[in-house]
């Protein structure tokens, strides 16, 4: 048995995948929800919503992303503070 377990996924795929995602957001200009994202990207069709959710919450916590709970669809959404910023919303009290 080995010493340690390899990662299903390479630190460079991980960054593409962010970068992907981001890129999706900033296109959309609206908050999407981890379905959303994924259909968006012909490369982000097959990822898994738990890795998704992880590569997110990375670009949440670099603050280049927002993620509230929208009302009308009952999940959580996710938009790019560049695109915020651009629409003027006040980004301390975002809510969809």
């Amino acid at each position: 048995m080995p010493a340690f377990k390899q990662a299903k996924y390479t630190k460079e795929r991980s960054a593409e995948i962010r970068l992907t995602t981001l890129g999706v957001l900033q296109d959309a200009g609206k908050p999407l929800t981890i379905s959303e994202i994924c259909a968006a990207d012909l490369s982000l069709t097959y990822q898994t919503t738990q890795k998704m959710a992880r590569e997110l919450s990375s670009l949440v916590e670099a603050g280049l992303v927002k993620k509230t709970k929208s009302k009308s669809k009952g999940r959580m959404v996710y938009a790019a503070v560049a695109c915020l910023e651009e629409q003027g919303y006040d980004l301390e009290s975002f809510v969809c």
